[in-house]
């Protein structure tokens, strides 16, 4: 039984290991409802669903949001075979049974030891003693299976346990961060403005909002070709870490639009750090070393200022930062407008 237990506990962990790198490769989103095809696809429970995946795996298909959620609402949702859900909760209540079970032998064997007492106290002849003996030993090795058995299990589902989670950590990390420019996404900007936001209403915590634009990036790609604008991308990606600091968030928004999050900082400050990612991205000409040093010129980024107001939701801080943005643009490019330029 223990054996049985110890071996559907490493199967089940098994086929998690394997369907995590498939969604990971995918760039399928960490939700419950993904797990679960994934779990199923990958213990081969449903033909009608690998037939599916494997399909759209063959055609190349881009596994959007949609598709995800048709893929579960037609192959998941109504399926009778066990779901990863089902399959964690088999294996909690397998050690809980198995708990149980070395609980009641522990009862078990107390309530023999005191049997066992009384007997003795009765000054019994040797063939009771003998007799005694051989069942106390029978006893004691029951019970001591069953810890094995239970030492056994818990050491398996811990190592189990403890991979499950290095690759759910893992993933969850790659579900927010962009992988080109490996900073935080746009998933992650929204629940770290969700936080601030939070913060600012509960204990008057103020935030700051750079909304940082590169300036005539397509014109660049149409120029220089994408690969060196994805390069460019990084490039900048890293110079806006490296001018920004402690709880500071850069994140990429979308395309050639990054944005940062300052906590704790005030519209002057704010101002002050936008001036300062600005003067070190247009610090260096750039040359790509991939094509005979070809020198590709001066990048330079316009940057939009917006400071958090009781009158603000998640939305309309963004939007006057945007508003400042787009005045930077107009004004020139390489600068930076805030909310009180408007």
């Amino acid at each position: 039984m223990a054996n049985s237990s110890n071996a559907k506990l490493i199967k089940t962990a098994n086929l998690l290991r394997e369907a995590i790198p498939k969604m990971s490769q995918l760039n399928i989103p960490l939700t419950p409802e993904n797990y679960h095809v994934w779990y199923e696809y990958t213990m081969g429970s449903s033909l009608e669903l690998n037939r599916a995946i494997d399909k759209l795996l063959k055609d190349g298909t881009t596994f959007t949001k949609e598709i995800n959620q048709k893929l579960y609402s037609t192959h998941i949702y109504k399926a009778p075979e066990e779901s990863f859900q089902q399959s964690i909760q088999k294996l909690v209540t397998t050690l809980f049974e198995k708990i149980t079970g070395m609980t009641k032998k522990t009862q078990s064997f107390s309530t023999s030891l005191e049997k066992y007492n009384d007997v003795l106290k009765r000054d019994p002849d040797i063939d009771t003693i003998a007799n005694l003996i051989i069942n106390l030993i029978d006893d004691t090795d029951s019970v001591l299976e069953s810890n094995q058995s239970m030492e056994s299990m818990l050491k398996a589902m811990n190592e189990e346990v403890d991979i499950l989670r290095n690759n759910l950590q893992a993933l969850n990390e790659e579900a927010f961060t962009d992988k080109l420019t490996a900073v935080p996404n746009r998933r992650a900007f929204d629940k770290k403005m969700e936080h601030l936001f939070d913060d600012y209403h509960n204990e008057q915590q103020v935030f700051s909002l750079l909304l940082i634009d590169i300036d005539h990036f397509k014109q660049f790609n149409d120029t220089h070709g994408h690969t060196v604008g994805d390069r460019v991308l990084k490039y900048v990606a890293s110079v806006m870490t490296g001018g920004i600091k402690g709880d500071d968030m850069l994140a990429r928004y979308g395309g050639e639009e990054f944005v940062v999050l300052l906590p704790n900082t005030g519209y002057e400050d704010a101002v002050a750090v936008g001036n300062h990612i600005r003067e070190k991205v247009s610090s260096n000409k750039l040359v790509d070393n991939n094509a005979q040093k070809k020198v590709l010129g001066y990048i330079t980024v316009s940057v939009g200022v917006a400071a958090i107001t009781e009158k603000d939701n998640l939305d309309s801080i963004v939007e006057r930062a945007d508003k400042a943005l787009y005045l930077a643009k107009e004004c020139g490019r390489n600068r930076v407008m805030g909310e009180r330029d408007l």
